[in-house]
């Protein structure tokens, strides 16, 4: 019995000793996993942009992203209220908003025009990601027609959202919103 006991309080030890050494581990296990995130995003984004500058024809895309209607979960975004600076950090465009798999694209710019979130940019090439070049043909002959924001309420009253972080946009095949199209 006291074998027992002491082999319990010598692995729950361990135990506690290797979970302490785990946790404070995890911010820097964080930052690693963060910097080899931005590094692969930065790189993507490098490739997608020299093979635009080369004159790789990727295909580039407009729509309004966002717009004050209340959308299908009966919320509503009060274009005013868009941060967008992070976002501009890293302008990814999605598929489906789909966090694990590769960015389709980049948006070039993206502002507020006219009360409205409008966002302009290109598909990543075949060779950096052979899926948005699909995504692309499909928006060029018009059956994916919409797009939908990610992002983070940082405000809200009642059902309007009055401040948010643009995380990304996805192209889609049936948005919350009922008008975010292309042009």
């Amino acid at each position: 019995e006291f074998r027992r006991v002491l082999f319990r309080s010598v692995s729950q030890s361990r135990y506690h000793k290797l979970n302490r050494k785990t946790e404070n581990q995890q911010p820097e296990l964080f930052r690693k996993l963060s910097e080899e995130v931005r590094e692969k995003v930065a790189a993507l984004t490098a490739r997608v942009k020299a093979d635009a500058s080369a004159g790789a024809d990727t295909g580039t895309f407009e729509f309004v992203i966002s717009t004050s209607d209340f959308d299908r979960h009966g919320e509503s975004i009060d274009q005013k209220g868009w941060d967008l600076q992070w976002f501009k950090l890293n302008p990814v465009v999605l598929w489906a908003h789909d966090y694990n798999a590769p960015p389709i694209g980049i948006a070039d710019t993206v502002e507020v025009k006219d009360g409205k979130l409008v966002a302009t940019g290109h598909f990543a090439s075949a060779g950096a990601n052979p899926f948005a070049q699909q995504v692309r043909k499909l928006y060029d002959e018009g059956i994916i027609r919409a797009t939908s924001v990610g992002l983070i309420v940082k405000e809200e009253k009642g059902n309007v959202i009055t401040q948010a972080e643009l995380l990304e946009f996805s192209f889609v095949p049936v948005p919350a919103t009922r008008i975010v199209t292309g042009k």
